[in-house]
């Protein structure tokens, strides 16, 4: 057990900048698909659906076994539970790098993704032992803004990354494995955990039905939801947007892999204004509806030209849209009298509801391209998923402005609950 006293406050900020930097690189190598799925599919002479299905298969692990994993996994301490995941991603990632087909290689993306979502109930737990209550929202848009960095420069850089490497999608994956090692070295070196008699107590009084305490909170559902849209239809976009700009635009890897990378770190830096925003006003359901709207109407604008000022305009303003992510991110951590351990679970379940529409994303593309021929269409049509979130700001009950109530609020009864957060 860690004596509180031993580590200055400040370090905090050395162990969540560690594990999420680790976090959000599992995300990327996950994200860097679409630019190497050309010189994938050409080596090993994929189908559109193949290509789909590599493009989701790094998520599926994370639709049946998030819940039941992070309820699991949410019994061990985060140090090590965060080492042991970081070896496993290493090693499955050189298994990648050196499949000899199809199937080893998909086989590899699932595992990787497994040992991606085993990790979070380790987020939940250091989080709640370094940072206070009314901190959870900053915390969380301050790795929304890492996940912009950390995933659009990886997306960004990795077409200079394959040409560097002479179009080698195999060598591109083994960077991908010396970045892994670094990180987790960094992690067994500096990681460590903040045990105080206060989250002793929050962890000694937690319910014994964890899973079933942590499902009947409304709002988590209604938040899950709003994930579903929203990633369907950025999966989808950045598995078959490339090809689609290429084959339709004539427009390089190069310039796909920009585009795409802009949104994803405008995301990340309006995460954090939009998360400043929710917590000063009453501006929850009005960020979810606008963002909504705004997400499907760039995302069908970005199929609908080859012309690179107004596609980097309009991946900006979708980029912009992706910052509702840190808002509805947060709500496991604000229901009323939740504990440690619900919070972990209802992390995994967000995270398996996001995963499902990623996973879900490049399938439905994959499959409406192979029956309609028009991977124009498809990509249009996926976009709509986004509107969910104008549906979870509709439907979510209250401001989720007042997503600042302590996890030891009195209330231990979800159903009479009249916020998500």
């Amino acid at each position: 057990m860690t004596d509180p006293s031993e580590q200055p406050l400040p370090y905090r900020w050395v162990v969540m900048g560690i594990w999420l930097t680790a976090s959000v690189s599992g995300f990327m190598v996950m994200s860097t698909i679409g630019i190497l799925l050309p010189e994938i599919s050409e080596e090993l002479d994929l189908s559109p659906f193949q290509q789909g299905m590599l493009g989701s298969s790094a998520y599926w692990g994370n639709l049946v076994l998030a819940i039941p994993l992070g309820w699991w996994a949410s019994r061990f301490r985060p140090k090590p539970l965060t080492s042991i995941t970081m070896v496993l991603g290493t090693l499955v990632l050189l298994v990648q790098a050196i499949a000899p087909g199809f199937i080893v290689l998909l086989l590899g993306r699932v595992v990787f993704g497994i040992s991606v979502i085993a990790r979070q109930p380790a987020r939940a737990f250091l989080t709640q032992q370094w940072f206070q209550t009314r901190q959870i929202v900053l915390v969380n848009s301050i790795s929304n803004a890492m996940f912009g960095a950390v995933v659009g420069g990886g997306v960004a850089a990795s077409p200079f990354i394959l040409i560097a490497f002479g179009d080698s999608w195999r060598l591109t994956i083994l960077s991908f494995v010396g970045l892994f090692a670094v990180m987790t070295a960094l992690w067994i070196i500096f990681g460590k955990e903040r045990i105080t008699t206060e989250y002793q107590q929050r962890l000694g009084s937690q319910n014994s039905n964890v899973l079933w305490s942590t499902l009947r909170y409304r709002d988590l559902w209604i938040g899950g939801i709003g994930f579903v849209g929203a990633t369907m239809s950025w999966s989808g976009f950045l598995s078959f947007y490339p090809t689609f700009m290429l084959d339709s635009y004539e427009v390089s890897l190069i310039w796909s892999g920009g585009i795409l990378a802009l949104g994803i770190f405008m995301g990340g830096i309006c995460g954090l204004g939009f998360g400043w925003l929710v917590m000063v006003s009453d501006q929850g359901r009005v960020i979810l509806l606008g963002t909504g709207a705004g997400m499907a109407i760039t995302f069908i604008g970005m199929t609908m030209t080859g012309n690179i000022p107004i596609l980097m305009a309009l991946t900006f303003f979708n980029g912009v849209a992706w910052g509702f992510w840190p808002v509805l991110y947060s709500v496991p951590f604000h229901l009323p009298g939740i504990r440690p351990r619900e919070v972990a679970v209802g992390l995994a379940f967000i995270q398996m509801m996001s995963s499902a529409g990623i996973a879900l994303g490049p399938l439905a593309t994959g499959l409406m391209q192979e029956f309609t021929g028009d991977l124009q269409l498809s990509l249009a049509v996926i976009s709509l998923a986004s509107l969910s979130l104008c549906m979870a700001g509709l439907v979510m009950r209250g401001g989720l402005s007042r997503a600042s109530a302590s996890p030891e609020t009195p209330s231990r009864d979800p159903a009479t609950q009249s916020t998500g957060d």
